[in-house]
């Protein structure tokens, strides 16, 4: 039997209960609009909605979890056997760590218990926190549709006497785990900008100040505040670049920023994995806090490859270039294994030298042992955007 699903993920705005009302509204017509016979919304929708006027609004349309109880995640790590369709309205954000675990999931899911999993992350955010509201709908092991914000898909449900055979799903880990998808990386510059320019708006700052230097994660801030004060229609004289070295000037001068000078909203472009190696707690907006530098210089080469500006390119190709110099590669290693699975120090260490043998030598590989756990201290919240987020990673690993 074929029926059409939708998932979507209503921008929910803290203290606008009005407009949140008339976005998840929205979102209904839309779903009915395109024939939809079930719709699967984010759990944790503000208890003042009126209830009364989403299901006459939904219709015949079956609505999770307005008019249905929906099933919580473990369920979908977990399946019950015998379920043709398993619906689960998540109330932990998506973020870009979790992205690609949100995806192996439904597929997982779907597969094991030959069945259509439809999936709706919460989209919203405070300050300078964004989350996208990712949608998922998967059948059988396979993923028809992944976006932001609403996707639909029709789906067979299967049927028990004859069940296809299905193809075993086999996930490994990867040798880099923070590394995101290709298709994920314009992700993270899109919830740097976003998120700062919700922390821009919300402060009443039009003006930004950052500093530039031989790294790649300086650039990813610099990058980000492009974006944000882009976003907000602002000149990008608005801001305030302090550039260490030729290659760091010829870029800010590429981005039309102001070389020199202070003012407003002061960017910290410090790393995650800065953070925990050097114990930095930042004091300012921190766009970078959540990102690996390993990450960090994937979406730099990432940005110079789609940027179509040669004056801009070379030089951040040159700088993620002399990035690598250094092993963060092995640093991120350990940091994913310490934040996400707090794992210890022995199977983390027998786990590096199984995986970068071959690419680094032993001695490389003590010497980064040795200053990781030395240092490793789990890094305090601070005020910047959750581009990955442990906790997230956490609840569906």
């Amino acid at each position: 039997m074929k029926i059409k699903v939708a998932a979507a993920a209503p921008e929910m705005l803290p203290g606008q209960p009005g407009q949140n009302m008339a976005n998840v509204l929205a979102a209904i017509d839309r779903a009915r609009a395109d024939g939809a016979q079930l719709l699967v919304l984010p759990a944790g929708l503000p208890e003042d909605m009126n209830r009364g006027a989403l299901e006459r609004q939904a219709g015949p349309m079956t609505v999770y979890p307005i008019t249905k109880e929906s099933l919580p995640r473990e369920e979908l790590a977990h399946p019950h056997p015998g379920l043709d369709i398993l619906c689960c309205s998540s109330d932990t954000p998506a973020t870009v760590a979790s992205h690609l675990e949100n995806i192996n999931l439904a597929s997982l899911a779907s597969h094991e218990n030959m069945a259509v999993v439809v999936l709706a992350c919460p989209m919203g955010g405070d300050g300078g926190t964004l989350y996208t509201g990712q949608c998922v709908i998967a059948q059988n092991g396979a993923i028809l549709r992944s976006a932001d914000g609403y996707a639909f898909a029709q789906v067979t449900i299967p049927s028990r006497e004859k069940a296809a055979p299905v193809e075993e799903i086999v996930t490994e880990q990867p040798t880099t785990p923070w590394t995101p998808l290709p298709e994920q990386l314009p992700r993270i510059l899109k919830l740097q900008g976003e998120g700062l320019a919700r922390r821009m708006k919300s402060l009443g700052a039009t003006q930004l100040t950052v500093h530039i230097d031989r790294t790649a994660s300086s650039l990813l801030a610099l990058t980000a505040c492009v974006t944000a004060v882009d976003k907000l229609k602002l000149s990008r004289k608005n801001i305030h670049c302090t550039a260490e070295g030729s290659r760091a000037h010829q870029i800010a001068s590429a981005f039309g920023v102001t070389l020199g000078g202070q003012g407003g909203l002061t960017v910290d472009g410090t790393d995650l994995t800065v953070r925990v190696l050097e114990g930095v707690a930042p004091s300012h907006y921190a766009v970078n806090a959540m990102v690996p530098r390993s990450v960090a210089r994937l979406a730099m080469r990432w940005y110079a490859n789609t940027c179509g500006d040669m004056a801009l390119s070379q030089p951040i190709r040159s700088i993620a270039r002399d990035d690598d110099a250094s092993p963060w590669v092995l640093y991120d290693f350990l940091l994913h294994f310490s934040l996400v699975y707090d794992l210890p120090k022995w199977t983390q260490a027998r786990l590096l030298e199984d995986t970068f043998e071959q690419t680094y030598d032993l001695n490389t590989i003590q010497q980064v042992l040795d200053r990781f756990f030395d240092v490793y201290r789990r890094p305090a919240p601070c005020d910047g955007p959750a581009v990955f987020s442990t906790d997230a990673i956490r609840e569906v690993g």
